[in-house]
């Protein structure tokens, strides 16, 4: 386990009976409803869906309402994930990390993952996690913080360090999108509004 996850686990941990309120629960809450917004297009009854770093699970309840889906959602946090299964039990909720997504090859209909790939040590690897988890012609609907070059560069370098809450790299738009076509997904939409971006991308090979 590096010392990001070591980060996440304690803060998320310590904020799970509370996350609305906290601070981490407000900041996410227009990505969230952003995401909603992209999933419904995307979704359709029967479909499997996943939320990466689910949080309290309130994200993918969201999902659940917008169509018949069968909804898992894995977190980092134990205490977070304790706190899912109380709220929603009839969401599959279990432990995990983003980088290393526990479930079989073409499981997915739609992946959903909403201000976490920042703490994620190993982004590249949860591109390729969900590319492998994915069905083909399966979605990918990606939430991040995006804030000015100099405003990124302070964060990575001081901000978040001094802080441990977990936090690792911040991304651009254009390095958000790379990602994804770099990793076999073809950028079906994209949104960009002060600092919430979101991009679907769509597998493609």
């Amino acid at each position: 386990m590096n010392k990001h996850e070591k980060y996440s686990i304690k803060k998320y941990d310590h904020i799970a009976e509370n996350y609305d309120s906290s601070f981490d629960g407000r900041f996410t809450a227009k990505f969230k409803k952003k995401i909603l917004e992209y999933s419904e297009v995307a979704l359709k009854n029967g479909d499997v869906v996943l939320d990466v770093g689910c949080g309290n699970g309130s994200l993918i309840n969201g999902i659940s309402r917008k169509a018949d889906v069968k909804a898992y959602g894995i977190d980092i946090s134990p205490n977070m994930v304790a706190e899912c299964r109380k709220s929603y039990p009839k969401i599959d909720f279990r432990v995990s990390n983003g980088e290393d997504i526990p479930f079989d090859d073409n499981s997915f209909d739609v992946i959903v993952i909403c201000c976490v790939l920042h703490h994620l040590n190993n982004p590249l690897k949860f591109f390729k996690e969900s590319h492998r988890a994915l069905k083909q012609d399966g979605v990918l609907i990606v939430g991040e913080p995006c804030f000015p070059f100099v405003a990124r560069k302070i964060a990575d370098w001081i901000v978040s360090p001094l802080l441990k809450a977990g936090d690792n790299k911040l991304f651009s738009h254009k390095g958000l999108k790379r990602l994804f076509i770099e990793n076999g997904f073809e950028i079906a939409e994209s949104h960009k509004k002060g600092i919430v971006q979101i991009i679907k991308g769509r597998k493609s090979i």
